[in-house]
């Protein structure tokens, strides 16, 4: 075997050969014998590929200790999301359809359901692991997906990294809130669901590292990588997209537009709210950062500052906000 180097888009391009090309064929081909899940365990193929991109080594345990160790004593925990291989259904009959399966084998239709709701999980089953939510100088969140998901041709695979600053707003007041009162009034030890693209992720201002396309035949296109130089922010789409969203609710959009015009009159429909403060973003040049802290002040604070004293002195110390 070559000796690749982390940090080198070389190496990320065999890793994904030799971990995900070649495992996932064997994987299922197994599968279309016994009939068992095509999954593998790409939790940890994740963790590979983060440290080949970020050039940043593990720190040798796949369950315990650092996922990335980095510079200075500092360390990165790694999520992986992998869509590809979920079990789908018949829009016909409603059988079981395998990712593998082109038509249904119970009915003969193409007409299939493929899922894609897995998401990344955020472990916050007691008071220590939410006074450590927010250690890690960053956290990589790793997505397979399918690139286009009604294709019924189209089987090409996107993987993407985004890296996260878990010091955001938008991460640790998500975080909190998760832990003192969603958590807290279902007295539930299920962990934290981060969804992909959705608007609670964008709010932590992720930044797209990494991204492949990953062909049906094998062939790999690497668009994003660290040594291009050409990593980008995921921004916020036009706001009129959450008009359904309820974390989005009419009183957060209001809020954020008086913080910014004072003298708006905001007793519209929450869509000509999200239309209005769509058109401020866009006429005063706010950044998307800025719109960003604003939207996680308005849907946080006003759900954790009440219940300020039962969050940790460790992480309520790092946010002038819950002093």
């Amino acid at each position: 075997m070559l000796k690749y180097k982390l940090g080198t888009l070389e190496a990320s391009e065999a890793l994904i050969k030799d971990l995900y090309i070649d495992l996932r064929a064997k994987v299922n081909a197994w599968s279309e014998i016994t009939y068992q899940t095509p999954q593998a365990r790409m939790g940890y193929i994740g963790q590979h590929l983060v440290s080949v991109v970020t050039g940043f080594p593990g720190g040798k345990s796949g369950a315990r200790g650092y996922d990335l160790v980095m510079k200075n004593g500092a360390f990165g925990e790694i999520k992986t999301c992998y869509r590809v291989d979920q079990l789908g259904s018949c829009y016909n009959c409603g059988a079981v359809v395998s990712s593998l399966e082109t038509r249904c084998a119970a009915c003969g239709s193409t007409d299939i359901n493929r899922k894609d709701d897995s998401k990344w999980l955020i472990s916050l089953r007691n008071e220590k692991e939410f006074e450590e939510v927010l250690d890690p100088l960053r956290y990589f969140f790793v997505l397979f997906e399918f690139a286009d998901l009604t294709s019924k041709i189209n089987n090409d695979i996107e993987a993407t990294i985004w890296e996260v600053d878990p010091s955001n707003k938008g991460f640790a007041f998500c975080m909190i809130d998760y832990y003192i009162n969603i958590r807290a009034k279902s007295k539930s030890h299920a962990p934290f669901n981060m969804w992909p693209h959705e608007l609670k992720f964008l709010l932590t201002k992720p930044t797209v590292i990494y991204k492949a396309i990953i062909h049906n035949d094998g062939k790999i296109d690497t668009v994003i990588f660290p040594t291009k130089g050409n990593s980008y922010p995921n921004e916020l789409p036009n706001l009129i997209q959450y008009s359904r969203a309820t974390t989005m609710t009419p009183g957060v959009v209001q809020r954020v537009i008086k913080r910014l015009v004072s003298d708006y009159d905001s007793n519209s429909t929450k869509i000509e709210n999200l239309r209005a403060l769509e058109q401020i973003r866009r006429n005063t040049a706010l950044s998307n950062a800025e719109l960003c802290d604003l939207l996680a002040d308005e849907i946080y604070l006003p759900l954790i500052l009440p219940l300020k004293r039962d969050i940790p002195s460790r992480i309520r110390d790092k946010f002038k906000e819950l002093k």
